[in-house]
């Protein structure tokens, strides 16, 4: 996990313990043993204690089983030590799957975690075994998987330098570290550099070519290159970083060269001949050797030439040999000038619902500002307006591929519940975080996260991830939300449909910033200070207000372009140009015409999503309202019913169908739970089961009368596009509606007529 993570705020390796096939009694009486050679083993061991044995102890078998978990850390955390590297942070928990535990510890840059973590359960399972031989000495070839595996000397310090400036690190195949973010990035080989310019690689190649460039600036070149003791300087930034003194190794004596550094004695000079050699060649950095008698004198003086111009100079032998000052962070500084640190504003959306609209609607406000924007969500990756991704690309990979791209200049990253448990988050940490809500959750029951709690601490990673000069966009209303303020080590903006909610007055008495609705206008706010930013019947998204759901993104998004300090006017903007339609918000609350009834489209698939469909849907006029629902099979059965419960309610007709997201259950399953929620429903009339989307869909048509309202969840968004498209293309009578052209009330009367 290489960004902040359930764990902590920064990156860990985490490994899984499972003991629920082993109980106790099985090896409870080799922990004696396991005990005793596991310390003559690694001597520098230390072991928890071991719980008294107590059989009829309720918590016999839990305390055992987290003991010897406890004992698998310790002996990972000793070899990371052995191997070089003594990780800082562990943790054990417990899951609620009896028995399996999750462990986690620091990731640091050299040591083999895997390795070390599978060493470690040998040394384990072969202590518990029935032998008293002593135990396999892992230590050596795990030294030597950390030392192939381990950065360079000069990668390691240009790392400790750019985590002292604050500036954000990447190792790439290749030996290649990628400093910063996006557009602000560099990206430099971690021996020697590669070359500026592509006149530098041909005068290299060339004498002649190398001496007639010099001798244009001045400057006196060698007939060839000195074999003998010379000066090598270092060069970058129009700096001169270093300066080493070279003395070939003598004789066959197998004596390696002696290498001295000289960068306090470099005469002034000298010092503006070199730095005139690299800029002639077009060169930010080089070495450039000399052959002189004292690099304390100027080269006229002595008879001193330049020998050569190096593109691609050697750093590890700088990095190794000077001591008179940090080489790494004096390079740093001429890539990156004080109080740079090569990051790109990052946005990361949280939350249950809302993610992906907000995600598009930020991204958007960021374009209409004149950046070019990465953004990552369920339906994709886009770079501007170019999608290069059509997955669910919600996670930590995802994320990395913006912030790798030298293009982009914002990233705006929907950052969903599934990547944070497997990887953290895809950044060290982030500009403006927002967390939409949690309500009533969603995926509960996977991946040990079984309450809306455990859930809200998941999505907290977001929060814990903003830097210390960063916003946390919250939302009020929402308790497990709003708590997460306290975990935030920036600013925080609230907002909440309510103006008047206890959250947001609070908020403006303590001077912060708050987003809210008063009126018709939406509001930011600072204090006692607001402004009015927009009108809601001027934002296409929430038709006039009465879309409660969409009224709250919107209030997300123009308090995160604030937050990012985007002029009101743009944030204005951004709004008003964003609309509901296929294009924009493709499968978020799509809204068509056929034959007089109304059809949304929308992607809503848990419970809070529906109820907010629903109460956006009273606005709505309609003679009776269709749902075509379900969900996929890895729901909790509960949350089926639920669902069924509040189709059930809503709605006077619901057709069901079950595709290819069983994921686990049987078939008819999914239907059974919801059929059971849904005899709950006090206005459903009719229940009907079909099998696959597309049947369902065009069974709902066929059905509709004017004045119907039908709403169709759209759960494949590329295929839900692809089918009203096709509609749209091949039947005149059914068409997109702008939600603006919607009536309101619940009036009997159609919407159009075709």
């Amino acid at each position: 996990m290489l960004g902040p993570n359930l764990w902590a705020d920064f990156p860990v390796v985490e490994v899984w313990f499972d003991l629920s096939d082993h109980p106790p009694g099985e090896w409870l009486v080799s922990a004696g043993r396991l005990r005793a050679q596991l310390t003559a083993r690694l001597p520098g061991l230390t072991l928890p204690r071991r719980p008294p044995a107590d059989p009829d102890h309720p918590l016999h078998e839990r305390r055992h089983q987290r003991w010897l978990a406890q004992v698998f850390l310790a002996t990972i955390l000793e070899l990371c030590a052995q191997s070089g590297v003594r990780p800082g942070f562990s943790r054990v928990r417990r899951t609620s799957q009896p028995g399996l535990y999750r462990l986690a510890f620091t990731f640091v840059e050299g040591a083999p975690p895997q390795a070390c973590a599978a060493a470690a359960l040998d040394l384990v399972r072969a202590g518990l075994a029935a032998s008293d031989g002593e135990l396999p000495n892992p230590v050596p070839g795990l030294r030597a998987l950390a030392l192939e595996a381990g950065p360079t000397p000069t990668c390691a310090a240009l790392l400790r330098a750019a985590q002292a400036r604050g500036i954000p690190t990447r190792r790439l195949p290749g030996s290649v570290l990628q400093l910063g973010h996006g557009a602000r990035q560099r990206r430099l080989p971690c021996t020697a550099l590669a070359p500026d310019t592509p006149l530098a690689e041909h005068a290299a190649a060339q004498r002649g070519l190398l001496s007639a460039l010099l001798e244009c600036a001045g400057l006196a070149c060698a007939e060839a290159p000195v074999t003998g003791a010379h000066y090598r300087v270092l060069v970058a930034g129009r700096r001169v970083l270093a300066a080493l003194h070279w003395q070939p190794g003598r004789g066959g004596n197998g004596a390696g060269p002696t290498v001295t550094d000289v960068s306090g004695l470099i005469h002034g000079e000298v010092r503006a001949r070199v730095l005139d050699a690299a800029r002639v060649l077009g060169l930010e950095t080089a070495e450039v050797r000399l052959a002189a008698a004292d690099i304390a004198r100027p080269l006229e003086s002595q008879g001193g030439l330049i020998s050569e111009v190096i593109a691609a100079p050697p750093l590890d032998l700088y990095v190794e040999c000077v001591r008179s000052r940090p080489i790494a962070a004096a390079f740093l500084e001429t890539l990156y000038r004080p109080g740079e640190t090569g990051r790109i504003p990052i946005v990361a959306v949280s939350g249950t619902n809302g993610k992906t609209t907000v995600t598009r609607l930020i991204a958007h406000g960021l374009s209409v500002s004149g950046r070019f924007v990465g953004m990552t969500c369920t339906d994709g990756i886009y770079l501007a307006d170019r999608r290069i991704d059509t997955d669910d690309c919600a996670g930590p990979q995802s994320a990395r591929l913006v912030l790798l791209n030298p293009q982009v200049e914002a990233a705006v990253l929907e950052t969903a519940r599934g990547g944070i448990l497997r990887e953290g988050l895809g950044f060290d940490a982030c500009d403006v975080a927002v967390v939409t809500n949690i309500g009533e959750g969603d995926h509960l029951g996977l991946g040990w996260v079984d309450t809306v709690a455990e859930l809200a601490e998941v999505k907290q990673a977001v929060v814990r991830g903003v830097s210390p000069g960063g916003t946390a966009v919250l939302n009020a209303v929402d308790p497990l939300v709003a708590r997460m303020a306290a975990h935030c080590k920036g600013s925080v903006l609230f907002f909440a449909r309510d103006g008047e909610h206890p959250v947001i007055l609070r908020q403006r008495r303590e001077g912060a910033r708050a987003a809210f609705v008063q009126g018709q206008d939406l509001i930011l706010a600072a204090g006692e200070a607001q402004w009015v930013l927009l009108s809601l019947g001027r934002i296409p998204l929430t038709n006039g207000g009465r879309i409660g759901f969409q009224v709250e993104n919107c209030l997300a998004a123009a308090a995160t372009l604030w937050a990012l300090g985007l002029p009101l006017e743009t944030i204005g903007a951004a709004l008003e140009t964003f609309g509901a339609d296929l294009d924009r918000s493709p499968g978020r609350f799509n809204v068509l015409c056929i034959n007089g009834a109304t059809v949304v489209f929308d992607y809503g698939h848990n419970p809070s999503a529906l109820l907010a469909m629903i109460a956006a849907l009273d606005s709505f006029p309609h003679r009776r309202r269709l749902a075509v629902y379900s969900a996929a099979g890895d729901r909790r059965d509960a949350d089926l019913i639920r669902q069924g419960e509040i189709l059930g309610q809503a709605f006077d007709r619901v057709i069901l169908y079950e595709d290819h997201c069983t994921r686990g259950r049987l078939p008819g399953e999914i239907m059974s739970l919801f059929a059971r929620g849904l005899a709950a429903g006090e206005r459903v009339q009719e229940v009907q089961t079909i099998h696959g989307w597309r049947s369902a869909v065009e069974a709902a048509l066929w059905l509709a009368q004017p004045g119907d309202l039908i709403l169709v969840q759209a759960d494949l968004i590329d295929e839900t596009v692809d089918y009203v498209r096709a509609r749209l293309a091949a039947d005149q009578a059914f068409r997109e509606l702008p939600l603006h052209d919607l009536p309101l009330g619940a009036a009997a009367a159609p919407v159009m007529q075709a």
